[in-house]
């Protein structure tokens, strides 16, 4: 499919799932309508929207990768699923929920709330789904038993050189740092005491450095592991917003980064350890 046929057809998709996900989420009655925002606070999930189901569509079209849409699918599924089987969303008033002898106003959504989380966390969706999608193209461009992409992109030869490596973990780095800075300050994640911001710009560049390590190893070096467990991270991180919980998993993912990192270095020394002991087994074999 030509280019600019294969984005128009995209952003038609991305558009289709947006307006069905809208045109539920009002059916049940959540206040998501224009009316509720501002130009860009609309643009922002409506946009959203529309970009998380575009690019894994996209990429289908372009390089036959699949296993972006494949996670778009289950996780729509799983959104419409849970807002359209009972128990559906139940509306009430916090007087209610706390037994108050007033009405306060403010209402809370039991059972519900889906596709609303969906649609404000798209950007965080879409950096998970767009680093399965490199994945999918390293394996099947590296590998040489796997199905090989199509039409390689002359932007990433694998395995890359050293400065196109760097180019891309820096990007993959800073698109995550940016998504997951994003992620914390709307969650409303605060740290006491004077110096509470520096916790923020050193987990900001922990952010940047927790995906571009395994991107660079990735590209680079074929090593795969790290990179799936970190967008294994970053899916199940997203995916515990559905549900209201005291326990935010993003809390500790962007506070305690090393923690992760940590754990990427461990599965990509055992990656590598695998790989030298399979080449040593074969050379003992030949010989």
């Amino acid at each position: 499919m030509p280019p600019i046929r294969s984005i128009l057809v995209s952003l038609l998709v991305g558009l289709v799932h947006a307006g069905t996900l809208i045109a539920v989420a009002l059916s049940l009655g959540y206040s998501i309508g224009p009316s509720e925002y501002t130009i860009l606070g609309m643009g922002w999930r409506y946009g959203g929207l529309v970009v998380v189901a575009a690019v894994p569509v996209w990429l289908v079209f372009r390089y036959r990768i699949i296993a972006p849409l494949i996670a778009l699918i289950l996780t729509s599924g799983y959104v419409f699923g849970m807002e359209l089987t009972p128990p559906g969303p139940t509306f009430r008033d916090v007087a209610e929920v706390e037994r108050l002898a007033e009405p306060t106003g403010i209402i809370v959504v039991e059972n519900g709330l889906y596709i609303a989380r969906y649609m404000l966390n798209a950007s965080v969706w879409t950096v998970g789904f767009l680093f399965l999608g490199l994945i999918e193209y390293t394996v099947r461009t590296g590998w040489k038993r796997l199905p090989a992409v199509p039409s390689p992109s002359p932007l990433i030869s694998i395995p890359a050189s050293r400065g196109q490596a760097l180019r891309i973990a820096t990007v993959g780095g800073v698109l995550h740092a940016i998504v997951m800075l994003w992620f914390a300050l709307r969650l409303g994640l605060t740290v006491s005491g004077e110096f509470g911001w520096l916790l923020y710009v050193s987990s900001t560049l922990g952010m940047w450095i927790l995906a571009a390590v395994p991107l660079y190893l990735l590209v680079r070096h074929l090593v795969v592991a790290p990179a799936t467990v970190l967008t294994a991270f970053i899916l199940l991180d997203v995916q515990a917003e559905f549900t209201a919980s005291p326990d935010d998993p993003h809390a500790l993912y962007f506070g305690a980064w090393f923690l992760y990192l940590g754990l990427l270095l461990i599965v990509a020394g055992i990656e590598v350890g695998l790989r030298q002991l399979q080449i040593a087994q074969r050379l003992r074999v030949m010989s």
